[in-house]
Protein backbone atom coordinates (compact mmCIF):
# COMPACT_ATOMS: atom_id res chain seq x y z
CA UNK A 1 0.00 0.00 0.00
CA UNK A 2 3.30 2.34 0.89
CA UNK A 3 4.48 1.98 -2.63
CA UNK A 4 1.21 2.89 -4.34
CA UNK A 5 0.94 5.85 -2.24
CA UNK A 6 4.80 6.63 -2.97
CA UNK A 7 4.08 5.95 -7.04
CA UNK A 8 0.47 8.28 -7.20
CA UNK A 9 2.39 11.08 -5.24
CA UNK A 10 5.44 10.81 -7.68
CA UNK A 11 2.93 10.84 -10.74
CA UNK A 12 1.41 13.98 -9.20
CA UNK A 13 4.81 15.51 -8.80
CA UNK A 14 5.84 14.19 -12.77
CA UNK A 15 2.74 16.42 -13.87
CA UNK A 16 3.46 19.17 -12.02
CA UNK A 17 6.62 19.56 -13.12
CA UNK A 18 5.42 19.10 -17.13
CA UNK A 19 2.72 22.20 -16.39
CA UNK A 20 5.47 24.62 -14.97
CA UNK A 21 7.82 23.36 -17.72
CA UNK A 22 5.29 23.71 -20.41
CA UNK A 23 3.86 27.40 -18.46
CA UNK A 24 7.86 28.61 -18.47
CA UNK A 25 8.01 27.37 -22.46
CA UNK A 26 5.02 29.40 -22.96
CA UNK A 27 6.08 32.59 -20.78
CA UNK A 28 9.37 32.50 -22.93
CA UNK A 29 7.85 32.04 -25.82
CA UNK A 30 5.60 35.01 -25.36
CA UNK A 31 8.63 37.14 -24.27
CA UNK A 32 10.22 36.49 -27.34
CA UNK A 33 7.47 37.53 -29.39
CA UNK A 34 7.10 40.45 -27.56
CA UNK A 35 10.18 41.78 -28.66
CA UNK A 36 10.66 40.25 -32.13
CA UNK A 37 7.17 40.03 -33.18
CA UNK A 38 5.05 42.54 -30.88
CA UNK A 39 1.61 42.44 -33.15
CA UNK A 40 1.50 38.76 -32.97
CA UNK A 41 2.16 38.45 -29.31
CA UNK A 42 -0.95 40.86 -29.02
CA UNK A 43 -2.97 38.58 -31.05
CA UNK A 44 -2.21 35.60 -29.59
CA UNK A 45 -2.98 37.02 -25.48
CA UNK A 46 -6.33 38.64 -26.55
CA UNK A 47 -7.00 35.23 -28.11
CA UNK A 48 -6.88 33.61 -24.81
CA UNK A 49 -8.46 36.58 -23.03
CA UNK A 50 -11.18 36.09 -25.30
CA UNK A 51 -11.79 32.33 -25.21
CA UNK A 52 -11.54 32.46 -21.34
CA UNK A 53 -12.90 35.51 -20.27
CA UNK A 54 -17.10 35.39 -18.89
CA UNK A 55 -17.29 38.82 -20.71
CA UNK A 56 -17.42 37.10 -24.13
CA UNK A 57 -19.77 34.69 -23.65
CA UNK A 58 -21.98 35.37 -26.24
CA UNK A 59 -18.89 34.33 -28.57
CA UNK A 60 -19.27 30.18 -29.81
CA UNK A 61 -15.45 30.05 -29.46
CA UNK A 62 -15.78 30.84 -25.54
CA UNK A 63 -15.90 28.17 -23.30
CA UNK A 64 -18.41 29.80 -21.08
CA UNK A 65 -20.83 29.82 -24.02
CA UNK A 66 -23.84 28.03 -24.35
CA UNK A 67 -25.88 27.45 -26.81
CA UNK A 68 -30.31 28.88 -26.62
Amino acid sequence: MKKIGEKIFMGYLVLVGVWVSLALIFEATMITLNFTNPDLATKIGREIEWKIDGTFKNDPDNIWYTKK
